[in-house]
């Protein structure tokens, strides 16, 4: 049972499990400069309950600080702290440090997690969002390296890590965030806005009586994955993920094949293929697929989209759209508002606080979800999508909506607050409940949290067909597997290219091909297979690899393989997985040189002899005296199932 201890010296430590996990202190300013810090001030009142302690905290400079550690119900330790004026006074403020944490520090007859005395102990850095083409990395700690919302310390031979991560996503932007001044040092911050969350104003200020931070959770076991597991699934039982019963999505998106070649007639074309020649032979679940579009659909007419969806529907598949709600992409901020006669995109657009317009990021400008008439705009807009017929939308350049500015409605203060009543709107102009049909919605580029807004999330930037893609796609897997299930339905692994898409310079390889394809199987996952059916290569590309009912059974479980290593900056060549009863491999290789993959079935907590047969080839392999070898020529993957 965790349980935490005050020291008596403006830290507290945490213990569980006989060890003593970390030791902490914590922080906070408000936006006039002055700063209240737990070691350089006075304790004034301690409470204790049998699942909390209370610590207060006087300062120097007029503020107080409350720490309250708690364990919930499932006994899971958290922490957040309380900022007020000792006057009585408002207190503003931008940023709250609930925890500074780091190695308790040994003691005779005492015990530390071994990780604390690592020099090769890896900080997970999570990124905000999937826009430009960020990634994860497993590193070790620097002063200033930072991880949105959650981080994991860990060591990747052991596997022992402790996990600390925000629980509360509707205020505070939230950061993990190393010292730069005490070594093994590490912040949890409420309260980040830069760079990383492509932020050009400070983040937004929290005012009140008492202003509290995000609370932060405390994991500690011997397996780091376990812990991110153990997160999302605490995570949900706090907020629920947006449900969906209807099955695995299989279909076809238009961007990387078609981009803004996108006519009437190669999406009508696109459709026909799918249903005529790849659902006959296995391409399907629940007996449809989805036909969506991308960006650019505009070329067609209401009238056309309309009849689109009617003649898909008549066929007995489904119908997608596309939207970037939070963006603003067009040239001229003077141009009339659609629907809003008289009104400019001036007027809803994000400003900072001298009323500029923030920068483009991405290329948009970002709306303000606050305003009125922005309600208005995306109301008209997403009922011509349920009026149309379309049962599924992709929402695209999704961080915009959480950019830090100046909003309408001025109890908006930051742009977390802003993104989930952007969100919640939407959700609600797509429930079930007002459009009178499931209707899938897809977040694209999208920040992780807040989540529950979206039955699916893309956890990548756009990714294509090559070898280069099938290494960064595995590399959001890696790191990101646990999101699946747990706060999204499904982990979208982006547009599946088998031959060529709009940006590439040569066709895929018959091995990039089926690595790519596997990436998408093994990820939770939305199937969308994105290729310009004109071309005759891209048709058999599909038939071939699209088309393997043995395959799809796994991708139609809705599984996020588990990977067996970390692997830095990069990505995990073995995932493993269990699945109506029968253990799952895949392994991926993207070096161009031929190579010989091992996998170890003790490091992926495997039967030392197993028979496995290849889903792709019918080929057997065997798990030998605990290990099991391929021989691996360029890019490629096998996914193996236990004979």
């Amino acid at each position: 049972m965790a349980y935490w201890k005050d020291t008596g010296d403006g830290f507290w430590e945490l213990e569980e499990a006989g060890k003593r996990i970390l030791k902490a202190c914590a922080c906070a300013r408000d936006i006039s400069g002055r700063r209240i810090d737990t070691r350089a001030c006075t304790l004034t009142g301690r409470e204790e309950t049998k699942d909390m302690l209370i610590l207060h905290f006087a300062g120097e400079e007029g503020l107080l600080l409350t720490e309250r550690l708690g364990v919930s119900p499932e006994g899971i330790p958290w922490a957040d702290c309380v900022l007020e004026d000792s006057a009585g006074q408002e207190v503003h403020t931008r940023e709250l440090t609930p925890l500074i944490f780091s190695s308790p520090g040994a003691r005779e007859g005492e015990v530390v997690p071994a990780i604390w005395k690592d020099l090769w102990i890896r900080m997970l850095t999570v990124p905000y969002d999937n826009t430009m083409w960020l990634r994860y990395e497993a590193l070790p700690l620097r002063a200033g390296r930072k991880s949105y919302e959650l981080s994991v310390l860990y060591s990747e031979e052991s596997r022992e890590g402790i996990l600390v991560g925000a629980m509360d996503f509707d205020r505070w932007k939230n950061a993990l965030v190393c010292s730069a001044s005490d070594a093994n040092t590490l912040e949890a911050r409420s309260g980040a806005a830069d760079e990383g969350t492509h932020d050009a104003c400070p983040h937004g200020v929290l005012s009140g009586r008492e202003v509290s931070s995000s609370r932060f959770c405390v994991l500690y076991g011997p397996d780091y994955r376990k812990l991110l597991e153990r997160y999302g699934d605490f995570l949900a039982s706090i907020q629920p993920p947006l449900r969906w019963t209807h099955g695995v999505p299989f279909g076809f998106n238009s961007w990387a094949g078609l981009a803004f070649r996108l006519t009437q007639e190669r999406y009508e074309k696109s459709g026909d293929f799918l249903r005529q020649e790849l659902m006959p032979g296995g391409y399907q679940n629940n007996g449809t697929t989805y036909v969506n579009l991308d960006a650019g659909w505009s070329v067609m007419s209401p009238k056309q989209l309309a009849a689109q969806t009617h003649r898909l529907h008549q066929a007995g598949q489904k119908a997608g759209i596309y939207d970037a709600p939070f963006a603003f992409f067009g040239k001229d901020p003077e141009e009339e508002i659609p629907g809003a006669d008289g009104h400019r995109f001036a007027e809803i657009l994000l400003r900072d606080e001298q009323g500029r317009l923030l920068p483009r990021v991405d290329g948009a400008i970002p709306y303000d979800v606050t305003h009125p008439l922005w309600r208005q705009m995306t109301e008209r807009k997403f009922r011509r999508f349920v009026e149309w017929g379309f049962d599924y939308v992709k929402l695209d350049f999704m961080t915009h909506g959480g950019m830090e500015g100046v909003h309408h409605d001025r109890t908006i203060t930051t742009g977390r607050q802003a993104i989930c009543q952007g969100y919640r709107f939407l959700c609600d102009l797509l429930s079930e409940e007002k459009t009178g049909r499931p209707f899938f919605i897809s977040l694209s580029i999208a920040p992780i949290f807040p989540y529950g807004y979206g039955h699916a999330r893309r956890v990548s930037c756009d990714a294509f067909g090559t070898a280069q893609d099938v290494e960064y796609e595995l590399n959001s897997h890696t790191y990101g597997w646990w999101l699946n299930g747990r706060l999204y339905q499904f982990n979208d692994p982006d547009h599946i290219v088998l031959s060529k898409s709009f940006g590439m310079d040569r066709e895929s390889t018959q091995g990039e091909a089926r690595a790519r394809y596997t990436t998408a199987v093994i990820g939770g996952t939305v199937m969308m297979l994105s290729d310009d059916y004109e071309c005759q290569e891209a048709r058999e590309r599909a038939l071939q690899f699209a088309c393997n009912p043995a395959v799809n059974r796994i991708a139609a479980s809705g599984t996020a393989f588990v990977p067996v290593h970390s692997a830095g900056c990069s990505a995990s060549a073995a995932y493993t997985a269990t699945i109506d009863g029968k253990r799952c491999i895949a392994l991926f290789h993207w070096s161009d040189q031929k190579e010989t993959v091992t996998l170890c079935a003790e490091r992926a907590q495997l039967p030392g002899q197993g028979r496995y047969v290849d889903l792709w080839s019918g080929e057997a392999r065997a798990m030998e005296n605990g290990i099991l070898r391929w021989e691996a020529e360029g890019c490629d993957a096998l996914l193996l199932e236990e004979a």
